[in-house]
């Protein structure tokens, strides 16, 4: 081809999605295909949402409002914070994408740990920033925040961090979110990625918006995609200070998030027990996952998500395609930058109950 991109996007990372059950069901001619690959609430949304999806077609002929008014006046409403406090996107993958915008350029680096949600890195690297890469802790997979305060330096102009993390399913503790605090430079952002906060038990929840005030550097992530079963209409909303939000608002694209995800999230929001209800339901079903690997032998990490990831050996690749042959999606942790492990999505009770007796047997032929 003779027309050439810029520089630099040949270089950009790709982001390997989860396999699509349809492609599943034809490559392998199967009827029934599990998707536990990609971190999805199963159990869908509240009925309350289903019930205004079912019943309103007829909105799709409207823009929808571009500044999100009563979505954002929900959200601010939940947090007890101001509606200039809080910006909307395409999924949170797209605030990621405005703050590196704004933020990024040649000649500054933002940190990470490793291996983390690729977006970070790919928004960083797409407006010519460097990325400081930290490796996990070992054998937890937690973040390295000692490690992480200190790889940062006068040229670093953001840190993201995210609670519970994916793909390990860890979290941060206070201290260790207090230090990060404390030991940044006010003008450095520190981006907390809260993409599964809901899934925490209450004990464990930081209440990381009330730091904002003092912490004008300080942004929150959150989204409507995983716990509230919202995830095929992206909305995701970042929680940060006016100032922060009013800059990140000169790159927002206008009418970024559709008519319809802005009404389900609020439907969503006045109905939040429901996430209560979800949470209870996937702590519920990742104990009987505990006790079955416990029984098995088989080791895996405690999970503050929707998730767990499982040590599958030198087999992994076979486990995996032996289970996609039995209908079950699941993330190899070689796409994920952890070989060895498989990542699952906690389902239903029955899904979860099939999937652990094929999973155990394929284990076994592989290991036999």
């Amino acid at each position: 081809m003779s027309i050439k991109p810029k520089k630099g996007v040949y270089d950009l990372p790709d982001y390997v999605a989860g396999r699509t059950q349809e492609e599943i069901k034809q490559k392998y001619n199967l009827t029934e295909v599990y998707k536990l690959a990609s971190n999805e609430n199963i159990l869908g949304p509240c009925k309350q949402v289903m019930e205004y999806l079912k019943d309103n077609p007829d909105d799709v002929n409207y823009y929808p409002d571009s500044d999100a008014l009563e979505t954002r006046n929900r959200i601010a409403q939940k947090y007890g914070v101001h509606r200039d406090n809080i910006i909307l996107g395409n999924g949170t993958d797209q605030i990621i994408e405005m703050i590196c915008d704004c933020f990024i350029e040649n000649g500054v680096n933002i940190v990470i740990a490793e291996p983390n949600f690729p977006i970070y890195e790919k928004s960083a690297l797409k407006c010519g920033g460097q990325v400081i890469k930290v490796p996990l802790c070992e054998p937890d997979f937690r973040q390295n925040i000692p490690e992480i305060i200190n790889s940062m330096n006068r040229s670093t102009k953001a840190v993201f961090l995210a609670s519970p993390y994916n793909p390990t399913g860890t979290i941060l503790t206070e201290d260790e979110f207090l230090d990060v605090l404390k030991n940044t430079d006010k003008d450095v952002l520190i981006v907390m990625d809260e993409a599964y906060h809901e899934y925490l038990e209450d004990d464990r929840k930081i209440d990381t918006v009330s730091f904002i005030k003092e912490n004008p550097n300080l942004v929150i992530l959150r989204t409507f995609s995983k716990i509230y079963g919202l995830a095929g209409l992206r909305i995701g909303y970042g929680i940060a200070d006016r100032e922060i939000i009013s800059i990140l608002n000169k790159v927002r694209l206008p009418f970024n998030v559709n008519l319809i995800a802005q009404k389900a999230a609020v439907i969503a929001l006045e109905n939040d027990w429901y996430a209560s209800r979800v949470r209870d339901e996937i702590t519920a079903q990742k104990e009987k996952f505990y006790s079955f690997f416990d029984k098995s032998g088989i080791r895996y990490l405690r999970s503050h998500a929707n998730f767990i990831l499982v040590k599958t050996g030198d087999e992994s690749n076979r486990i995996v395609e032996e289970l996609l042959k039995s209908g079950f999606i699941v993330r190899p942790g070689l796409n994920l930058g952890i070989p060895g492990y498989i990542r699952v999505t906690i389902s239903t009770p029955e899904i979860n109950d099939r999937f652990l007796e094929r999973f155990i047997e394929i284990y076994r032929m592989a290991y036999r």
